[in-house]
């Protein structure tokens, strides 16, 4: 798994990340859930570490956790805007998203989870302008119905029933 090497005031730490939601810093294996974190709706998307020379935090990705050390992203470079509440647009696309569940089956549900995940985690941030979150949000919820009723026709076309 990944693994960091970081020193705050003059100490060495070593911080790798593990399978089954575990960390290992310095030797010391935690439980990412046993840890504080903050949540946008129910999903934890930035976990503090217990490092207490200054402020260290995973922030969750859609595929990969990020180390945040004193407010600069270590795979970027850049500075990490933290997460903010979701604002009652985000639910409303979000409960919206879900509707694609009504297309039946594991690729709709699948479907809707993601753009639920990623509507929630767009709306919560900072980092672009709000006409453009609410621009991104609405393309989330049509591209995904459009997949969604591509590939029910590409299936029906396939079994000749269109």
């Amino acid at each position: 798994m990944k693994s960091y090497q970081i020193e705050l005031q003059g100490k060495s730490y070593t911080i790798k990340l593990k399978s089954f939601g575990r960390i290992d810093i310095n030797g010391t294996v935690y439980n990412l859930r046993s840890l504080p974190h903050r949540n946008v709706a129910f999903i934890p998307m930035e976990y503090d570490l217990p490092i207490p020379e200054g402020k260290v935090m995973l922030v969750s990705g859609m595929l990969t956790m990020q180390l945040v050390v004193d407010g600069i992203n270590q795979s970027s470079g850049k500075p990490h805007v933290p997460i903010s509440k979701v604002p009652v647009w985000g639910y409303i696309f979000a409960i919206l998203d879900f509707s694609m569940c009504l297309g039946g089956g594991a690729i709709p549900v699948l479907l809707a989870v993601v753009a639920f995940y990623l509507t929630l985690r767009i709306s919560a941030s900072e980092l672009y302008p709000l006409g453009v979150r609410i621009l991104l949000s609405v393309v989330l919820l049509v591209g995904g119905w459009l997949i969604m009723l591509l590939l029910a026709f590409l299936t029906a076309m396939a079994i000749g029933t269109v």
